[in-house]
């Protein structure tokens, strides 16, 4: 009779837990993970040999320092579903909101150092090249000491007005010199001088490969300056002698005729087929090598021959010519005739 008392005393306590153990979790109504993934018959406590669940299943994978810190730092209750996955939820914004909330753009799992600073600035407005590189971070974020980093000015002259105002040779205030650094400086170069200055808009290659400024830029105002030939050449202009460039009245844009090589040559009067007379084209391309062959006074190329040129005798020319009203037997009148040289003209 007592072991049938103890035996009716046990059945609802067996269905009690067979039917409310569910309902009782510490873990929410949500959670649907097995018992013996965490527990053993040995006690509600997390049995860690035989602790069994993922982490990397969930939204926030255990990499880094987060697999070894205790569990309950980021679940303080029992119902795990409530953990946040953000890093704002555990961890204070040292940056007091001036590099944003996404604190995996900086940092890993693994370390609060910032591994890349340069990849991390990639991604930002000002990209560190060339001596910005090896800047401290100090002279751009004076508060960076503080682990702020406030929005800063990405244009030279942000940083750089301190500079502008105390340059000298040219002074940039008195000069009007633009305070777009990159106009004149290159981003990349170590020295704010010499091969520094971007003068791309005026390569300074080959006879302009000259790095003392004042040579073209005699005044103070370094933008008050002409990029024509003439500007700076109107002396070996009027000196020219072979030819002479004044009695001839050659233009004074250089480039006609001339490169930036040293010394003037080559030189190639290519308009003279579309000016004066087709040499470079036509019958006569190529059947020269001087320009003497054709202007026998090289201090004056206004004046030319034909009749130099072509072994043909007066006599014939004259017999040839016999129809002609206008003929005469001199150079004039051979290229009134024949403009383009061409015999059928």
């Amino acid at each position: 009779m007592p072991g049938m008392r103890i035996l009716l005393l046990s059945v609802p306590f067996l269905i009690l837990v067979l039917t409310g153990s569910n309902q009782d979790s510490p873990h929410g109504d949500d959670f649907k993970i097995e018992c013996n993934v965490c527990h053993s018959p040995r006690g509600w406590e997390l049995d860690l040999e035989i602790y069994s669940f993922d982490h990397n299943t969930t939204q926030l994978p255990l990499e880094g320092q987060h697999a070894a810190i205790n569990c309950k730092l980021c679940h303080p209750t029992l119902v795990f579903s409530d953990a946040a996955t953000d890093c704002f939820s555990c961890h204070s914004d040292m940056h007091q909101q001036t590099v944003g909330m996404d604190c995996a753009r900086c940092h890993t799992s693994k370390s609060w150092i910032v591994e890349d600073i340069t990849d991390v600035h990639r991604q930002s407005r000002f990209p560190l090249l060339g001596p910005h590189f090896m800047a401290n971070c100090l002279d751009c974020h004076p508060s960076a000491s503080l682990l702020r980093f406030e929005p800063l000015g990405v244009e030279c002259v942000d940083c750089h007005m301190q500079d502008y105002q105390s340059a000298a040779n040219p002074n940039h205030v008195a000069g009007n010199i633009s305070t777009q650094c990159t106009d004149c400086h290159l981003m990349y170069a170590f020295s704010w001088g010499g091969a520094g200055y971007n003068h791309s808009f005026f390569p300074l290659t080959q006879g302009h490969a000259i790095f003392d400024c004042n040579r073209c830029h005699t005044g103070p105002d370094y933008s008050n300056i002409s990029p024509e030939c003439v500007s700076c050449h109107q002396d070996d202009y009027n000196t020219a002698t072979n030819p002479n460039h004044l009695a001839s009245g050659f233009p004074t844009d250089c480039k006609e005729c001339h490169t930036t090589n040293p010394g003037w040559k080559p030189a190639e009067f290519r308009i003279h087929d579309s000016q004066y007379f087709p040499i470079f084209s036509g019958s006569h391309g190529g059947e020269w090598s001087s320009c003497t062959e054709c202007h026998p006074n090289p201090s004056n190329y206004a004046v030319f021959t034909c009749i130099d040129c072509h072994e043909h005798s007066k006599s014939r020319m004259d017999d040839k010519h016999s129809e002609e009203s206008r003929y005469a037997y001199n150079s004039a009148a051979c290229l009134d005739c024949h403009p383009t040289g061409r015999a059928e003209d």
